[in-house]
């Protein structure tokens, strides 16, 4: 299901792209995603089965047209029609990152033992940029369980330099080493 989810998110970007409207498109996907985040029984309610599809596509061109661009309005009428709208998410997450591939931007999921100062984070975005060659948007995030370090999860890549990571290989050459 993720392939065709992403199929689909591979074509209302590729209309973005013909019809010159990515950032148009692109925007009205983030007031959507908005609105449904706020209105989470709106989501389950254009995604029950147990509703008419004709009311449900009503409820999304009442809801949306005249507030987000038309391909979108007709994107989650389509959504909805094919009994996938509960993907819309996805579908959007998709999207962003075809528009950020072609805009030669990288997310990088940065977690850290600790918060990192704006320093630290400038410097990693720095030398972030220089190895993969694309800007760099850093999310990062806390989690003290690894003890030190980082974890850089970019371009499908994962870069492990905590610390935990450290001990874990430590203990596994100790344990060979004892071992034979």
């Amino acid at each position: 299901m993720t392939q065709t989810i992403k199929e689909y998110a591979e074509a209302l970007f590729c209309l973005a792209q013909e019809e010159n409207k990515l950032n148009d498109i692109s925007a009205s996907l983030d007031t959507v995603s908005q609105i449904l985040n706020e209105n989470p029984e709106y989501l389950d309610f254009i995604s029950s089965p147990n509703i008419k599809k004709e009311e449900r596509i009503q409820a999304i061109e009442d809801a949306f047209s005249g507030n987000v661009e038309e391909y979108v309005v007709s994107f989650l009428c389509l959504l909805c029609e094919k009994g996938r709208f509960d993907s819309i998410h996805i579908c959007i997450a998709d999207f962003k990152a075809f528009c950020d591939m072609v805009n030669r931007i990288s997310v990088a999921q940065v977690t850290s033992a600790v918060e990192l100062d704006e320093n630290e984070k400038s410097a990693l975005k720095t030398k972030l940029e220089a190895v993969c060659g694309n800007s760099v948007l850093l999310e990062c995030h806390v989690d003290p369980s690894i003890v030190g370090g980082l974890i850089v999860n970019i371009d499908g890549k994962i870069i492990d330099g905590s610390i935990k990571n450290k001990l874990h290989e430590l203990k596994g050459v100790m344990y060979g080493e004892f071992k034979t």
